[in-house]
């Protein structure tokens, strides 16, 4: 019996130890596609370069498409902090996506539109609803914040998976 239990224990660690680290490889496998194979779409930022003490400089993005007036909100009026909406983005003539709806239900994009999920933050006194991507970091080299403080506008290249997941791949100066 000993024995018995002895070998179960030993294997269930074998397991414990394989389940880990599918884990860790199945994470940075989604990463690899969401990169290689997801949808790229472009968003027009402004920097703020603040520093965090753990990890170091990162450039703070805020995009346009982060507010959604009310023209462009089809969704329910008493939408909770922290739910997550829907955000359908349209290519303008530059090929920078912007806003075309917005909403707490299901969005159907048509042809190089995109559909991104957001968390709904609130709704000002104007009625202009906030929300947040979770792509509004950018990590950079201690010492280069300079380089991104001196830009004015900067455009992002972000890849889309088709499962919702949303990646940084560039960070770089919008030409005029």
């Amino acid at each position: 019996m000993r024995r018995l239990l002895k070998l179960i224990k030993k294997n269930l660690f074998i397991i414990v130890i394989l389940l880990q680290v599918l884990f860790l490889a199945v994470m940075a496998g989604l990463n690899y596609v969401a990169q290689e194979f997801g949808y790229v779409i472009y968003l027009e930022t402004e920097p703020y370069d603040p520093r965090d003490v753990f990890y170091g400089d990162y450039v703070r993005l805020n995009y346009d498409i982060e507010t959604i007036h009310p023209p462009y909100w089809f969704g329910s009026e008493d939408v909770k902090q922290n739910k997550v909406i829907n955000v359908l983005l349209k290519p303008d003539e530059r090929g920078i996506y912007i806003v075309k709806a917005a909403s707490d239900k299901n969005l159907d994009p048509q042809g190089s539109e995109v559909v991104m999920t957001a968390r709904y933050l609130y709704k000002d006194h104007e009625n202009i609803r906030h929300v947040t991507y979770g792509i509004d970091r950018y990590y950079i080299e201690n010492g280069t914040g300079e380089k991104y403080n001196s830009m004015d506008e900067m455009l992002v290249t972000v890849a889309l998976s088709p499962w919702g997941q949303k990646k940084i791949l560039k960070v770089e100066e919008m030409n005029k």
